[in-house]
């Protein structure tokens, strides 16, 4: 406990101010003297040497002829910090994307985050990513396939459109789509159902992302709790799209196809 509490202090200690950080960077990159230091990052010398104090008394900096160089143990601590700081940002990017995507994307590859576009709808753009999911629906090219959580009509419009030309598509809903479908869009479910081009799949229970991908492309997107679209990561061939494949491959083991509206009673099992 004692030791914990004496990490806990190194930790706060280098993170409670960032001229704390600029230093031990300034001295990994080579050795320094307090002069230099503070025209470098701009800091009184009272403060640089409070700082260096602080670090020589960790054993992070040494001083030798005046100057002062990081040790090995300094290096390592300013390198992982760095490597806090990068995740601690990534996952403030990611958050609107990653807090609505269900346990199902706990595997989502790292990879995915640093290479993939994203798109998030907040603050002035509400509906960024339901623009930015509706452009690339419209730049489908081949076959498509895709898990939805939800139903709306400019999607029903624009699968009617891929229909029209040669792409075929595998669709996997839930069963309260699936429902909605029939009180809302009668006309066009029985039209998917009829096209040969089009296979409609029902898992039982509920979905908790959607995921689209054609040939060379994919997409992930998150729904908040009230189905509306609150972010979209795309990405071309790659770590996404093996991942996006797997997830629809699973959920469409766990579905059963969906032979016409007469079939009331047509629900998916679970795998």
């Amino acid at each position: 406990m004692q030791q914990d509490q004496a990490v806990y202090g190194d930790v706060q200690f280098l993170t409670g101010s960032p001229h704390r950080r600029a230093v031990l960077d300034a001295l990994c990159a080579e050795p320094a003297r307090p002069h230099e230091l503070c025209a470098e990052i701009d800091a009184t010398r009272t403060t640089i040497q409070r700082i260096l104090a602080g670090f020589r008394e960790r054993e992070w900096v040494v001083k030798h002829d005046g100057d002062y160089r990081a040790t090995v143990t300094g290096r390592r601590v300013c390198e992982q910090y760095e490597a806090l700081h990068e995740e601690v940002t990534r996952a403030r990017r990611f958050g609107p994307l990653a807090a609505h995507l269900g346990p199902d994307a706990d595997d989502l590859p790292v990879a995915a985050l640093e290479h993939g576009r994203l798109t998030v709808s907040e603050g002035g753009s509400p509906l960024a990513a339901l623009s930015r999911f509706t452009e690339w629906l419209g730049a489908v090219e081949g076959d498509m396939r895709a898990v939805s959580p939800v139903v709306a009509q400019p999607f029903n419009e624009i699968g009617a459109e891929l229909l029209s030309g040669d792409t075929r598509i595998e669709f996997v809903i839930d069963s309260a789509v699936l429902e909605q479908s029939k009180a809302r869009y009668e006309a066009e479910l029985q039209f998917g159902v009829d096209h040969d081009q089009m296979t409609i799949y029902v898992h039982e229970s509920p979905l908790s992302l959607g995921v689209a991908l054609d040939d060379e492309r994919c997409c992930v997107i998150a729904y908040d709790d009230g189905n509306n679209l609150k972010a979209i990561l795309e990405a071309g061939d790659g770590e996404l799209y093996d991942w996006a494949t797997e997830v629809f491959e699973r959920y469409r083991e766990r579905s059963v196809p969906l032979p016409g509206l007469s079939d009331e009673g047509t629900t998916a099992t679970e795998g």
